[in-house]
């Protein structure tokens, strides 16, 4: 695998909303925010807050085994509600994982705690040379990345004859299937994906190109099944839907769970290549044990372990990676691995703020249309 032009851009899965939005959310709360997901002064856990169904659970056991610290779980829908809820004050948090673009904000905002990395000698002997020093944390002074992938679209290919492989083909199915495909529920990736079949960047922050997107995607919306980034890859596995734009490890869930009975495809006109990272935020109750955490995932068999739960690509070493039983067919899946000629069509979330409250007035008149 060698994608050195990848790192040459920031590096993001989903977008972030502006000021108005984050407040917004903050107080959706209620304003219950500070510490109101765990209890104080327990040596013994880790306060983990995660995207949901993003861990193996024999991980936490292997975890608990080895260490003898438990895990206390929270979850977050996206990047944007991590953001929001530790800048209206949340602490005890010992880990999160933002996409990679967040790991700046919230480094700006003065939300995060540096990793300590003589506390991780697993991670320095097996994380892959390309993975340091990302750009959105150049010193590694953040964040440890935990694993990294592509946007694109899965579709079943029992449920139709149609076999797309551009993101025109893709959002023409929506019509002659009502309600039968989902979209994220992110505005860089559908708008960001929309642009793309436009002919544009992912990136654009044009008002004209994006007002095509905003047309193109209100027309779209009553034909939309669902605007959805938690349950589906579910839906589409269990035929309730019979695709979505989604994101590669869900992709290869539904492949893996159908028995082969649908692809993911990463368009051919292009679309974004993401990373996602360990971040430990301001106001940890045990910062030891998100090192721990770290470390004990870097582990080429606890991460083999990882990888073939969630179906990101690893930042391991492909070497040392490969010399764990059951990764082979791991290395060998497309969706899991893309190929070099694959990701070089890609590009990085790197949208400008005007850019960005552009997007977010299209999403909520899409969102609700």
């Amino acid at each position: 695998m060698d994608e050195p032009t990848l790192w040459q851009r920031p590096v993001s899965r989903r977008g972030f909303v502006a000021a108005a939005g984050i407040a917004a959310l903050a107080a959706a709360s209620g304003g219950r925010l500070t510490r109101d997901a765990f209890a104080a002064g327990d040596a013994g856990v880790l306060r983990y807050y995660n995207w949901a169904g993003y861990v193996n659970p024999k991980t936490y056991t292997d975890f608990t085994k080895a260490t003898g610290i438990t895990v206390k779980k929270s979850f977050y829908v996206s990047n944007e509600a991590l953001l929001a809820k530790l800048k209206a004050g949340a602490r005890g948090y010992d880990l999160a994982v933002p996409t990679g673009y967040m790991v700046a904000i919230l480094a700006d905002e003065k939300l995060l705690e540096p990793i300590d990395w003589s506390k991780l000698p697993t991670v320095k002997k097996t994380i892959d040379a390309k993975f340091r020093k990302l750009p959105f944390d150049p010193q590694d002074k953040w964040s440890v990345p935990k694993d990294w992938g592509t946007t694109g679209f899965m579709y079943r290919t029992d449920k139709i004859k149609e076999r797309p492989t551009t993101w025109k083909q893709f959002f023409g199915l929506f019509k002659k299937y009502p309600k039968k495909f989902t979209v994220l529920d992110g505005s860089p990736e559908v708008i960001g994906s929309t642009l793309v079949m436009l002919g544009h960047s992912y990136n654009s922050d044009s008002p004209g190109e994006l007002d095509a997107a905003r047309k193109f995607l209100l027309d779209l919306k009553p034909y939309v099944h669902s605007i959805d980034s938690t349950t589906y890859k579910q839906k589409v596995a269990g035929g309730k839907a019979y695709g979505a734009l989604g994101w590669n490890g869900d992709g290869a869930y539904v492949v893996s769970h159908t028995k082969g009975k649908a692809e993911y495809v990463v368009a051919s006109e292009g679309g974004e290549f993401w990373v996602d990272s360990y971040v430990i935020p301001t106001g940890a109750e045990n910062p030891a044990a998100a090192h721990s955490w770290i470390d004990f995932v870097y582990k080429p068999a606890t991460n083999v372990q990882e990888t073939s739960y969630t179906y990101y690509g690893s930042p391991l070493k492909r070497a040392l990676f490969g010399t764990v039983p059951g990764s082979k067919p791991l290395l060998a899946n497309d969706d899991v691995f893309p190929a070099p000629k694959t990701l070089a069509k890609l590009e990085a979330n790197n949208i400008s703020p005007k850019g960005t409250r552009l997007r977010e007035r299209i999403w909520t008149e899409f969102k609700s249309a």
